[in-house]
């Protein structure tokens, strides 16, 4: 006949073992699960931030390019403009200046306020201090030659992780979809520059955190087209020249 006390035995030391372990590999395995999703959410979170940088990036350089060549002659009164050339003149805007695969530069009131400001865009493609990336700078004009009379630029980054080289491209008033051929600028290709009315960017970007499932930095791409509000005045009778 059985005591009572064996009766009311307890797990055995083994048994208590063995269900620690069991519970540890659970455990274990909910971590991991947690670690995933934090590790997901970390990297769209990046995507996100990257995604939306970019969005305002882009928009502001619509927003820029959609002033550019903006005040022109026709806006100030003959007594106005005393630069020889006018072009060279700190009040006048004389639209793009420069396309290239990683530049775009131009001129015009970006800041609403009157005034005539220097704006480029400058692929860096060295590996130093987040770049690849693309940069900005933005001066007042001075009176001088739109091409090399300006002051040195001083630029910002703008986006990071650029992947893509070519980032810029322009077309001309009538063509079917096919870009000119880059680079052009206000004095050695005046009349394809007074030409423009279309400016592209394609920004390929990489994230910096790596998706954990497949590890491998997601990539995502933008596009801004921007059709040119004001005339050109880097050569005569051309489509968009008010020269």
């Amino acid at each position: 006949m059985k005591t009572f006390h064996s009766a009311m035995r307890g797990f055995s030391m083994i048994e208590l073992m063995i269900a620690i372990v069991i519970l540890m590999i659970v455990i274990g395995g909910i971590f991991g699960v947690i670690d995933v999703v934090n590790q997901r959410s970390q990297t769209e979170q990046a995507k996100l931030d990257m995604f939306q940088e970019a969005r305002e990036f882009m928009d502001q350089m619509s927003r820029d390019l959609h002033q550019a060549g903006y005040p022109s002659p026709r806006h100030y009164t003959e007594d106005r403009l005393t630069a020889d050339p006018i072009v060279n003149d700190e009040l006048n805007a004389v639209g793009i200046v420069k396309v290239d695969d990683g530049e775009l530069w131009f001129e015009g009131d970006v800041e609403g306020d009157g005034g005539v400001y220097v704006v480029r865009y400058h692929l860096d493609t060295s590996t130093a201090n987040g770049c690849p990336c693309l940069r900005r700078s933005q001066l007042p004009k001075v009176d001088g030659d739109p091409v090399t009379g300006q002051t040195t630029e001083d630029y910002q980054i703008q986006v990071q992780g650029v992947q893509n080289t070519d980032i810029f491209s322009a077309f001309t008033r009538g063509t079917t979809g096919v870009p000119i051929t880059l680079p052009v600028d206000f004095s050695a290709n005046g009349a394809m520059i007074a030409s423009v009315d279309t400016v592209k960017a394609t920004l390929s970007l990489r994230s910096p955190v790596k998706d954990p499932k497949t590890g491998q930095h997601p990539v995502t791409t933008l596009v801004m087209t921007a059709k040119l509000n004001n005339c050109s005045q880097a050569a005569d009778t051309q489509a968009m020249s008010c020269r």
